[in-house]
This record gives structure tokens, C-alpha cells and sequence, in this order.
């Protein structure tokens, strides 16, 4: 090795190392659990590949997708979510660029990774903190951590934003719901797959809900600020 490529080899080293993960992932395999694997899930999803779910399981379907992330990339194909293959995930993220050639926006996949980063914290009425969220407090603070200056209120966040259909629903928008036929009463931030995270009247914390049911009765629309 000459003295140029001995040099660019030790500053992409040293790069690679003080860089921050988009991701901060543990090493994920076949069996692996939980947030880490939601994220990893939602990544490979919006990349284009299919990992039969956002459920926090690495499975066959997740582990597959993996492989065929891999084998694009010319990394070893084991399945496994090791160092070098979080480098390229950060990096086909943060370029903007998806397996498919398609943009891909970097705010929207950060809000839905830090929406999770909270879940099970407690629902505190007026709360806008980690000490204790409600519905709207949260939905400000993760937009707050991903750079996103947003109102306070549900009312405030109903008002801002664009206006999104429900076929175009992305990551990262805010979904609105109304019991009152007043405007929003609650809110939460869609996630992919027909689900969203938000502050749970029900569990009264943080929490992942299929979009049905009682949030299909009462979903007024959705707003996106990214």
C-alpha cells in the first residue's frame, strides 16, 4: 500500500469511528428482540426491503432482508446486522439514496426512531418531558429531538404541517383524531405498517397501536413537517 492510500485508509478509519450511528445498534441476528430491531425493521422497509413486518422480532423475513441489503452492497451475506453492515445502512440513509434509487428522507425515518426510544413512558397530563409525556408534549419533544420546531398544543399541530391524505401516509406524519367533533382531541406519530406510537389513554404510557378500531372511528387527518 502507497503512502496516499495508507493515509485516506487511516482517516476513513478514524471517520467511521467518531461518526455518530443513525441507528446505535447493537449486533442484531436471527432471535434478536426489540426496539433495535423495530428500528433496523423500519430502515430496511423504507429502503425496499421486505422484512414481513415492523413487530421487533428478527425473523426469517428480517433476516433475508439483511441478506439481500448485503449482497447489494458486497458485504458478506450472513444475516447479520454486524459493524460493517450498520456503516452502510447509515450511509445509504444519510445519503438520501434507497436499494431502489429513490430518495429517501432522512427527518421522517429519525422521528420514528426517536419516537421509540421512548416507549413506556408515563402519560403525565401537561407533561412535555421524558419524566412524563401527554399525547401532544410528546409528539413536540421527539420533533424538538430531530430538529423539528412544531406548536405545543394538538390544536396548534392540527394547524401547522401539510395536509396529508390517508393513501399517502409516510412515516414520520402526525397522525390527529377528535371525540369532541371539535377538533383534535388526540394525536399520535405513524409509524409505517398501519400502526403509529403514542401517549396511550389505555396504558397510560407510551405505546405502539394498530391503526383500527377506535383510531379508524375517530381519525380526523394528518399533517407532515418534514
Amino acid at each position: 500500500m502507497n503512502h496516499k492510500k495508507l493515509v485516506a485508509s487511516v482517516v476513513l478509519s478514524i471517520t467511521l469511528m467518531q461518526a455518530p450511528s443513525a441507528f446505535a445498534m447493537e449486533l442484531l441476528k436471527y432471535g434478536s428482540r426489540g426496539q433495535a430491531v423495530v428500528s433496523l425493521q423500519q430502515t430496511l422497509n423504507r429502503l425496499g426491503y421486505n422484512t414481513g413486518g415492523i413487530d421487533g422480532i428478527f425473523g426469517s423475513a428480517t433476516r433475508n432482508a439483511v441478506i439481500a441489503l448485503q449482497k447489494k452492497f458486497g458485504l458478506s451475506p450472513d444475516g447479520i446486522v454486524g459493524p460493517a453492515t450498520e456503516a452502510v445502512l447509515n450511509r445509504t440513509v444519510v445519503s438520501g439514496v434507497s436499494s431502489r434509487g429513490a430518495y429517501v428522507r432522512t427527518s421522517n425515518l429519525s422521528i420514528v426512531s426517536i419516537a421509540g426510544r421512548y416507549l413506556g413512558t408515563p402519560y403525565v397530563y401537561g407533561g412535555t418531558t421524558p419524566a412524563g409525556f401527554d399525547c401532544s408534549g410528546f409528539v413536540q419533544y421527539v420533533y424538538k429531538q430531530a430538529g423539528k420546531s412544531i406548536g405545543r398544543t394538538t390544536y396548534d399541530q392540527y394547524a401547522g404541517g401539510r395536509p396529508v391524505s390517508l393513501s399517502d401516509l409516510q412515516p414520520g406524519d402526525i397522525m390527529f383524531f377528535s371525540t369532541s367533533g371539535n377538533g383534535p382531541t388526540h394525536e399520535g406519530i405513524y409509524i409505517g405498517n398501519n400502526r403509529l406510537i403514542h401517549m396511550s389513554d389505555s396504558s397510560k404510557k407510551a405505546a405502539y397501536d394498530d391503526f383500527s378500531g377506535w383510531f379508524r372511528t375517530y381519525y380526523i387527518g394528518a399533517r407532515r413537517y418534514y
